[in-house]
């Protein structure tokens, strides 16, 4: 049995924020990557695989909702802060 590797083309977005800490109020600046790839697998609603515009609005979309999220500093994390 011959097995083949595949590599798709990877589309990443990589997203920053700045918010504040739920639990002492420091200021936090958190980066994150988001990625899907190129693949026939990869469908929009039409059944059509999607095209690197459609994945970078997916993936907009995503960080918008991280980006919206609280975020607690490693301190507040570790002694349990309120958060």
């Amino acid at each position: 049995m011959i097995t083949e590797t595949i590599r798709f083309e990877r589309v990443p977005l990589t997203a920053a924020k700045t918010v504040q800490c739920t639990g002492c109020g420091k200021r936090l600046r958190r980066q994150r990557t988001f990625e899907m790839t190129l693949n026939p697998w990869n469908k929009n609603a039409q059944g059509q695989p999607r095209t690197r515009r459609e994945i970078l609005a997916a993936l907009d979309a995503k960080a918008g909702e991280w980006k919206q999220q609280p975020e607690a500093c490693v301190a507040c994390r570790e002694t349990g802060a309120p958060s």
